[in-house]
């Protein structure tokens, strides 16, 4: 927004004729007001109440409560404290328009259908499908938020005809109330003034501002708002005229708009779909809702209105997303290289099987009154998935068009938690790789995919093999490494009769022993009394890394005098097992693995395997002695 500087000019001037102490307020109180004026956020945390007279479209402050009032502008109402010329290039008022990327983006087409011949074909954003300006507002209009082209001063300027209503319509400028209001906002009334032609007052109507009678539809071209009425009819062809709720106004002709950041029922008065013949109870509805969380979480935008939506990835894959993140338990990598998450868990239709859907803008679902609004054509149908500009395979829906001609676009909402996925259970990786799966339908290669879905049928057998070998192979692995221990722990074993070696095994035993019964008697003791802290815990972790170390060495040292006798051969292996599992329940709490449940059961499992590891050991030494006796 502009600044005027002659009026800021006029202001300084207008100062020094003040006394100092009036010229010092006067100024605040200007600062104030530009302030104010410029509509930027200042650092408060509460919406500015927003309480004014509303303005028509030449600026002038519209009178409630006059016989015949002019209709309230948003435009000129809104510019008053906000950049409205910026918000014009905003993501929801560039339809119809040919501007920057908006026809790049693979998203839900216009359709224009005839119920006579049941066809429909697409009306594309670059060339509207052949109407014009004016047509292209009147077909569509009410299935989005005014502006853009349904009051682009170049659009209007076209050439007049049968085709070119603006004289009698005037503009359907931006609705600002249709996102922002916090009320009760009726897009069913929207829909009905802006098919009516009323377009001047159908957001008040909408908003519950004014009541709005007369059909500007049912005028002639050629109407002048100087001709008298029509004696003969005084309800339906008779011009757009307004009544203002003065419940709404104050004494000053203020109204009080309740609006703020978009709620998500604006959202999904335009953004609805549903499976066709669903009932309410059986929606689920998008699980970020179901959260508490809003649609403009992740679909954001700045005062210029330009949408930008956060990925999944942003929230579920970064590491410093705020969403959970999944885990994804076997699916092959190939998938999250080439499927967009929305493969996976998006769709309306349950279980993600094929069938007939309808949306708010294709099909006029959400909007109610009298007359039937909602219609099956066109007929659209979901899931499909086809790859995008890079590559990447993303859920579509289909809508039939004239001829055997479809059109794709692709689609991101509901989105479905890991529970109700595509691939979860009981289907798994059946629920598309297999004959019944339609999952590669919308591909133009089905004799390639077929064989590849076919190749699954023995996918069950094929685990089952390669299990088969790597349990053989690992079995034949062992086998060869307790061959070569063996043999080398044989000659460790003949080179250790020196009586130096002697003396260290025998250093190595007595610590060994001192450490077990340290370890057993803090243990018991920190069991029973739950005294394991302080230096009886610490000395615990001493006496527990000196064992660690003495089992080592007793392993690599005296695992060749165990092998000649069966028996002897037993109760070695029992101790190396004992050993192994003390050892691991010692060292696993200290992994970042288990939670809270998993440490109290280790914690247990470690002191069970501990004591009988002492035990073992006891009764392996005294059977030792013996012998030698």
């Amino acid at each position: 927004m502009g600044v005027d500087y002659d009026i800021i000019a006029d202001i300084l001037l207008q100062i020094h004729t003040f006394p100092m102490k009036n010229s010092l307020a006067f100024l605040a109180a200007v600062v104030v007001s530009f302030a104010a004026f410029a509509g930027e956020f200042n650092g408060g945390r509460t919406v500015p109440v927003h309480r004014f007279v509303p303005v028509d479209r030449d600026g002038d402050k519209v009178s409630v409560r006059a016989r015949m009032p002019a209709a309230m502008s948003q435009e000129k109402t809104c510019a008053q404290c906000h950049d409205v010329d910026k918000m014009h290039g905003g993501s929801h008022f560039r339809a119809g328009g040919t501007n920057d990327a908006v026809n790049k983006v693979n998203r839900e087409p216009w359709f224009l259908c005839s119920t006579n011949s049941g066809t429909c074909r697409v009306v594309t954003l670059a060339d509207r499908g052949g109407l014009s300006a004016w047509e292209w507002v009147k077909n569509f209009g009410w299935a989005f938020p005014g502006g853009g082209l349904a009051s682009c001063p170049k659009a209007m300027s076209e050439a007049a005809g049968d085709r070119q209503r603006w004289f009698v319509t005037g503009a359907l400028e931006m609705n600002c109330l249709a996102c922002h209001s916090q009320d009760d906002y009726d897009v069913s009334e929207w829909a009905m003034q802006t098919l009516r032609e009323n377009w001047s007052g159908a957001a008040l109507a909408a908003a519950g501002y004014a009541r709005v009678d007369g059909m500007n539809e049912r005028l002639d071209s050629s109407w002048d708002s100087h001709i008298a009425e029509n004696p003969d009819d005084h309800l339906f062809k008779v011009p757009e005229n307004i009544t203002y709720d003065p419940a709404k106004f104050d004494d000053k002709g203020r109204a009080t708009f309740r609006v703020g950041k978009p709620k998500n029922e604006n959202c999904l008065a335009c953004h609805s779909a549903a499976e066709a013949d669903a009932k309410s109870c059986e929606m689920t509805g998008d699980v970020h809702l179901q959260r508490g969380m809003r649609c403009i979480d992740c679909h954001r935008n700045g005062m210029d209105h330009r949408m930008e939506t956060k990925s999944c990835a942003s929230c579920h894959m970064e590491k410093n997303g705020e969403g959970p993140k999944p885990v994804h338990a076997g699916i092959p990598l190939v998938h999250f290289q080439k499927l967009s998450c929305t493969v996976c868990h998006s769709g309306v239709t349950k279980d993600g099987r094929r069938s007939q859907v309808r949306t708010m803008r294709a099909n006029r679902i959400g909007i109610y009154g009298r007359a039937q609004w909602a219609t099956d054509l066109p007929f659209i149908e979901e899931p499909f998935v086809r790859k995008n500009s890079e590559g990447k395979v993303e859920l579509c829906r289909r809508a039939a068009l004239e001829g055997s001609n479809y059109v794709y676009w692709a689609f991101a909402h509901d989105v479905k938690p890991a529970r109700m996925a595509r691939g979860a259970a009981p289907d798994r990786c059946a629920a598309c790789h297999s004959i019944k799966s339609d999952f590669f339908d919308g591909y133009d290669d089905p004799v390639y995919f077929t064989a590849f879905n076919l190749a699954f049928l023995g996918r069950p057998m094929f685990k089952v093999v390669l299990w088969c070998v790597f349990a053989l192979l690992c079995l034949f692995t062992a086998a060869a490494a307790a061959h070569m221990i063996n043999r080398l722990s044989k000659k460790v074993s003949s080179t250790t009769s020196h009586f130096l070696w002697g003396a260290f095994k025998w250093v190595v035993g007595v610590g060994f022993a001192l450490a077990s019964v340290y370890l057993a008697v803090s243990g018991v003791v920190g069991w029973f009394s739950g005294g394991m802290t302080w230096w009886w815990l610490m000395l615990h972790m001493v006496a527990g890394g000196a064992l660690a170390a003495a089992v080592a060495v007793m392993a690599v040292l005296r695992h060749g005098e165990h092998l000649e006798c069966p028996v002897a051969m037993g109760g070695w292996m029992v101790w190396l097992v004992l050993a192994a599992a003390t050892v691991f329940t010692a060292v696993m709490p200290m992994m970042s693995v288990f939670g809270s449940d998993g440490q109290e059961f280790l914690l247990w499992a470690h002191r069970i395997v501990a004591l009988v590891f002492v035990a073992v050991s006891v009764v392996l030494c005294a059977v030792a002695i013996w012998k030698r006796r």
